[in-house]
Order: structure tokens, then C-alpha cells, then sequence
């Protein structure tokens, strides 16, 4: 049994709750972000947690903790769950206690859940993986929030259609990234990856730091149609890394293979140590 910590107090994990009264429970107000270790220690922490600050800013939430404390209490956490060999780490902050059932009070919950890293399918990186498309935008896309609905539903239906995650296309037909991913393309050569109304992932930023040196980069917005005629595609995550697409809907991706441009880039990522966090 894992020990969570629950706004204040460190408890086992089928003792971790919240009064139904917050917003998180009611409305599904709050923020949260994933990260996971590596070697024990987790990776990229401080850009995780300026991130949730990120998203917190986005909905109107006041967080009352410092970075150095939210830092604190995770490691903290990751310490007494001493049987996990890699972890995901959960942050939340929650709306907080409401009287009206609806207004933030500006007194948020912090909770840090930690668990087993699931397995991934090798096949995922050796065989690439089909993903589809849906017709859906997230409200506030800058803003890693609780509600995910939109996104339960995409991924139902692609799991209906034998696919491993949905893409999102908004109302002008640009694929901006995927329920639990980022996107990027390989077109004519150049890396292209959205710049705007997406949800800057921690990997993604990562990954293009590493394709500097490798690659021309063009940050736009992608066309499904040009997506679809891309050389090559792939999705990138905390947990997953760099899973290449080898088919969207019911077009394959050039030649319907792993790409080398990408299998570069996973070994790129591969043989990277973060420098030390600032």
C-alpha cells in the first residue's frame, strides 16, 4: 500500500481523501501535472511544477505554496514510498473547499500521488501505433486541468477503432496534439510541431532542445491534410517518450513504418541527461 499526500498529511493510499465539497469533486476545478523518475529521482521537477503553476494561472487558481515547498513535499512523498522502484508522481491542486459550490475561495487542496509506472508495449516503438482523429478542442489548452471527459471519450472511441490515442483537430482543421501527447511531423524534412493552443509538454520541450542541432524546426499549425501526407509523425509524453505513428484514421504514414528521422530522435533522447534544474 502506497502513502499519498493529502493537503497537509501523509497517508496510506486507501485512506487519501477530500471533503465533497471541493471544486475538484463538484465542478472538476483544479490542476495537476505528471511526471515520473528515472533512477529513482524524478525528472525534470522543477519544470513540472512551474508548469502546474502554469496551469493553475490559466483557470484562476491562487497556489499558496513556493516552488521549494511543492518541491519538498514531493520528494518528501517519493521517500516514504521506498517499494517503488520508478514511480509516477501525481501533483494536484484542487479547487478547495466552496460554500457555493462554485467559487474558488483561494484555499486549494495539494495532493501528490505516487504509483507504479505501468508497462508500455515494446511494439509501441518497434511496430510505431495507429492513432485517430476527433473533432474536439480543449477549453483552456495551456492549462493541464481535472476535467477530462473530452478526453476519456476520444480515447474510448480509440480504443473502439484499435487505436492508441486521438488527436485533436479544431474548428479550422489544424491537429493541435492528442488527449495525453504532443505532436509533432516530419514534412519535406523539417520538424514541425504546433506552437499555439496546445499544452507545452515537458518531453516536447525537450525534444525540440535536442532537434535543434539535428533539424530545421518550423513551429506552426498543421493541417490534417498535410499531416496525412507527412514523411513521418510521432507523439511524445511524459510516460511514453517518443512513440512514432505509423497510421492516422485510416492512412498510413509514408511508408508505413518506423521512421529514421524519428528513430533518431528516440535515440537522441535516449542517451540525454538532463543538466542539473535551476
Amino acid at each position: 500500500m502506497g502513502i499519498f499526500y493529502v493537503d497537509g498529511d501523509f497517508v496510506p493510499s486507501d485512506k487519501a481523501m477530500i471533503p465533497v465539497d471541493d471544486l475538484a469533486v463538484l465542478r472538476g476545478i483544479g490542476v495537476c501535472d505528471l511526471m515520473r523518475t528515472f533512477r529513482g529521482k524524478p525528472f525534470f521537477l522543477r519544470a513540472h511544477i512551474r508548469r502546474l503553476e502554469r496551469s493553475a494561472e490559466a483557470i484562476g487558481l491562487s497556489l499558496k505554496w513556493s516552488r521549494d515547498e511543492i518541491e519538498a513535499i514531493v520528494l518528501e512523498t517519493l521517500k516514504r514510498n521506498p517499494e517503488v522502484d520508478e514511480a509516477n508522481i501525481r501533483v494536484v491542486v484542487t479547487g478547495g473547499s466552496s460554500p457555493d459550490f462554485l467559487t474558488p475561495q483561494g484555499a486549494p487542496r495539494l495532493l501528490v500521488l505516487i504509483t507504479e509506472i505501468p508497462p508500455i508495449p515494446p511494439e509501441w516503438y518497434r511496430d510505431g501505433v495507429k492513432v485517430i482523429t476527433v473533432n474536439q478542442e480543449r477549453e483552456v489548452p495551456e492549462a493541464k486541468s481535472l476535467s477530462y471527459i473530452p478526453a476519456t471519450l476520444a480515447l474510448k472511441e480509440a480504443k473502439k477503432r484499435h487505436a492508441m490515442e486521438a488527436l485533436y483537430v479544431d474548428k479550422n482543421r489544424f491537429v493541435n496534439e492528442g488527449t495525453t501527447s504532443n505532436l509533432f511531423a516530419f514534412i519535406k524534412g523539417r520538424l514541425v510541431t504546433p506552437k499555439e493552443n496546445v499544452l507545452k509538454g515537458i518531453t516536447r520541450e525537450m525534444i525540440l532542445s535536442l532537434a535543434e542541432a539535428m533539424f530545421e524546426i518550423d513551429l506552426r499549425p498543421i493541417p490534417l491534410e498535410e499531416l496525412l501526407q507527412a514523411d513521418e509523425v510521432f507523439i511524445t509524453g511524459t510516460n511514453k517518450g517518443v512513440v512514432p505513428v505509423i497510421q492516422v484514421d485510416t492512412t498510413p504514414i509514408g511508408d508505413g513504418r518506423v521512421g529514421k528521422m524519428t528513430g533518431q530522435l528516440i535515440k537522441a533522447i535516449e542517451g540525454h541527461t538532463p543538466a542539473p534544474e535551476k
